[in-house]
């Protein structure tokens, strides 16, 4: 869908500050006018309505607060059994700006999640609105086609500003739209920031000890493994007790290192890639080039470079080793800190093992994926929905710049105070006064791996950083711009929508596929399969599974990319 962009957009983001509110023609709903009453579509003039706070439109317009309370069911995912979406701020202070009383329906976590909102969807027993749900672009465009998600389109035209002027200024109308043209949900907008695929982060330290440099190329990564596993690279006296390189079997798997080896992946599981060229997307487990990488990793494993329980490890495992004083040299991860501790200025410097690890730089041939800040499944309305407009225009105060604060950092003097004019989040030592020292259960965004419907930075202000008291605390930040600085950062992976032929289609290809090239790489990395006399074998058994259909269905979709 191509839309014009508009040039006002500081008009926008101060229209909404004032009034929390979009407009546009009610289409014969049932939506409260500011006096309480329904909106009498005849009578509008191309006027604001007359409380002040509303917003001249074509057909009418929406004033918050309601005069009168408008009840709406939602469906979040939190993430967290400790987190509950009604104690948040961003709950709260809409409430009481809107008068849009929410009444939440919460699952706690990914697996739960999934379960329960499909079960929900199915029985036809479903909310009026799915927050942070989860929801994948393929299911957004089946429940649409299905009827059960409401087409966004003219309801973002007339009734969110903010969110339109933030998709116009990044021209993604093509990212953000389904196979058949319509939108049917909201994404959430960050900064450009790295993609699905973990950092790889190495210890410094070790390699001080062994005298090595950060690796440039397979060869020298390998040649680093092995130092790491002879020289006693932790300096303990014991040679025996270092793990070189771990893996886990679920959310950081063998896949993190594909990067380094030129590989585009839009994330790590994901068995798809952009082409060197950028002129077509491949099945990377299909190349030649995945059949070197997949040579060197079955290398190390074979020479206990690689620990040896990484397909039967899990990622929480891992952190947990980590965290208890295993010796890891090379592990894939969001943060260091999450496999091996936070930063604690209690603590030596030594002590503070996290301040040994540093993100591996992409090597010669390779570059660190990146994502262009848009994640899926923000906000989906379901046909359930008797005010559509007035969730969009709830929502839409969240994209704008003070929404965007509010959902990020809270409130200003209980979950964050501005410090030489920089945001800074209050701490156990500067707790919230409502929320205490665990600010996180304040903000929207919460836990779960799932996107909420925000704009989640400020474009005003810069967040404050005592490097000080944590010195690694721009360590993402600070990797992100050097990788940039270096021409190390991908090119952001399209978003790809399928038709509802091609998605059904690579459904039933791909659940054969990829059970069986994941278990052709384990077999062949851990010695039970040889390469070189399977590999022809592999191709032809993934062939007949239909691979080149799924091919041809995703560059079908990428050659629409490219033309939208």
């Amino acid at each position: 869908m191509k839309r014009k962009k508009l040039t006002a957009l500081m008009m926008v983001a101060a229209m909404a500050v004032s009034m929390l509110a979009g407009c546009g023609d009610n289409k014969g709903t049932d939506a409260p006018s500011e006096s309480g009453g329904k909106t009498d579509q005849d009578s509008q003039s191309g006027t604001a309505s007359s409380g002040g706070s509303g917003q001249e439109s074509e057909g009418g317009s929406i004033t918050f607060p309601l005069e009168e309370p408008v009840e709406i069911t939602v469906y979040v995912c939190t993430g967290d059994s400790q987190f509950k979406f009604e104690d948040t701020a961003v709950y709260k202070v809409m409430e009481e700006k809107t008068n849009v009383k929410l009444k939440i329906v919460t699952s706690t976590n990914l697996t739960e999640n999934e379960e329960k909102r499909n079960v929900q969807i199915n029985s036809g027993d479903y909310p009026d609105v799915f927050i942070k749900s989860g929801l994948s672009p393929d299911e957004l465009y089946e429940y649409g086609q299905e009827g059960i998600f409401i087409a966004l389109d003219d309801l973002i035209d007339q009734y969110m500003p903010n969110y339109k002027a933030l998709i116009d200024e990044r021209d993604a109308w093509a990212e953000v739209t389904s196979g058949d043209g319509h939108i049917y949900s909201t994404y959430e907008i960050c900064k450009p920031n790295v993609g699905n695929t973990p950092h790889v982060w190495i210890n410094t330290k070790w390699l001080e000890n062994v005298n090595k440099s950060m690796p440039t190329t397979a060869d020298e990564f390998y040649e680093v493994l092995k130092a790491f596993k002879e020289q006693d690279a932790d300096g303990d006296g014991d040679p025996n007790n270092e793990i070189p390189w771990i893996t886990s079997s679920d959310i950081s798997p063998v896949e993190f290192i594909l990067p380094y080896f030129g590989f585009n992946m839009s994330g790590w599981w994901d068995p798809w890639c952009v082409s060197q060229d950028e002129e077509s997307i491949e099945f990377f487990p299909a190349t030649e080039r995945y059949k070197e990488a997949l040579a060197f990793i079955a290398k190390c494993y074979d020479e206990g470079l690689l620990y040896k329980d990484s397909f039967n490890i899990t990622c929480d495992q891992i952190r947990s080793m980590g965290q208890t004083g295993e010796a890891l040299g090379v592990f894939g991860e969001w943060h260091p800190q999450n496999t091996v501790g936070a930063y604690d200025k209690t603590k030596s410097e030594e002590e503070n093992i996290v301040l040994q690890y540093q993100a591996m730089v992409p090597w010669e041939e390779g570059g660190c994926p990146t994502a262009g800040g848009l994640n899926r499944g923000g906000l989906a309305i379901t046909d359930k929905c008797k005010y559509p407009e007035i969730m969009c225009a709830w929502v839409d105060y969240l994209y704008s710049e003070e929404g965007a604060i509010l959902s990020t950092y809270g409130i200003e003097g209980d979950t964050y105070d501005m410090v030489d004019g920089k945001i800074k989040a209050r701490d156990k030592e500067n707790p919230s006064t409502t929320w205490g020292e665990n600010i996180d259960h304040a903000l929207f965004q919460m836990g779960g791996g799932t996107f909420r419907p925000a704009k989640c930075y400020s474009d005003t202000y810069e967040v404050y950083v005592d490097l000080t008291e944590n010195p690694i605390a721009n360590i993402l930040e600070d990797t992100f711009n050097s990788f940039e600085d270096a021409g190390k950062l991908y090119k952001a992976w399209p978003t790809l929508n399928l038709t509802e032929e091609e998605i059904a289609a690579n459904g039933d290809i791909n659940a054969d596929v990829d059970a069986y090239r994941k278990t052709y790489r384990a077999e062949v990395i851990t010695g039970k399969k040889d390469l070189d006399s399977t590999w022809d074998e592999y191709l032809k058994t993934l062939n007949d599974m239909g691979l080149q259909t799924a091919v041809d269905n995703m560059n079908a979709a990428y050659d629409r990319y490219k033309v939208d």
